[in-house]
């Protein structure tokens, strides 16, 4: 599996091609079925961050583990690194390397125009929920079923995201029938509308 990573802190730097190895059945990337977004009192600073569920049907290691940290309470250790696959120009992936409370490699793919206010909420939240599941679940269903919180921290990626965020935007608009001109100023006008809706953050545990 090729992945495209992005290394440098202030963006400037071009990402690098690497090899990542994976064992098969971690190679595919794992579909969201559904998200939500919620705001836990007392973490990541009451930020309100994206819950998504993944289609695990295939990935009954991804549900043990999600059981296991749940059930343990105890904070676990996980690297993260936000890539892009070779030949998925349309999307961007986290990758997800759990180290405890078991060992677990996930690769979350996000489509750029469909779901790019993930990302965002990913990157401005500076967290996000996983929680395994079918196609046709959703979290209003079962809001107790267990949950992992996964701190991501900058790696760099936020400069990179802001143009990728800006460009598919726009060339969506464009196939949409908007002239390039339109379509830019639309795209921006569009992020930052979606940024004051996600802005939200749960009050301080002690106000």
């Amino acid at each position: 599996m090729r992945l495209m990573r992005f290394l440098s802190r202030t963006g400037r730097a071009k990402p690098k091609t690497i090899e990542v190895t994976l064992k098969r059945h971690e190679a595919s990337p794992v579909r969201i079925v559904a998200d939500a977004a919620i705001a836990t009192m007392g973490a990541l600073g009451g930020r309100l961050v994206p819950l998504i569920i993944l289609d695990t049907s295939q990935r009954p290691d991804i549900e043990e583990l999600i059981r296991v940290h749940h059930a343990s309470k105890g904070p676990g250790d996980v690297i993260h690194q936000w890539v892009r696959i070779e030949g998925h120009e349309d999307a961007c992936a986290l990758l997800l390397k759990f180290i405890r409370p078991l060992e677990a490699t996930v690769v979350v793919e996000f489509k750029i125009v469909k779901q790019g206010v993930l990302i965002d909420q990913v990157l401005r939240g500076r967290g996000l929920y996983i929680q395994a599941g079918r196609k046709g679940d959703r979290f209003a269903q079962d809001l107790g079923r267990p949950k992992v919180l996964i701190e991501v921290g900058d790696t760099g990626f936020s400069e990179s995201w802001e143009a990728i965020f800006h460009q598919n935007l726009a060339l969506d608009f464009q196939q949409k029938g908007l002239n390039r001109h339109d379509s830019l100023k639309a795209a921006a006008e569009a992020i930052g509308e979606l940024r004051k809706l996600f802005s939200l953050r749960m009050p301080d545990q002690q106000s």
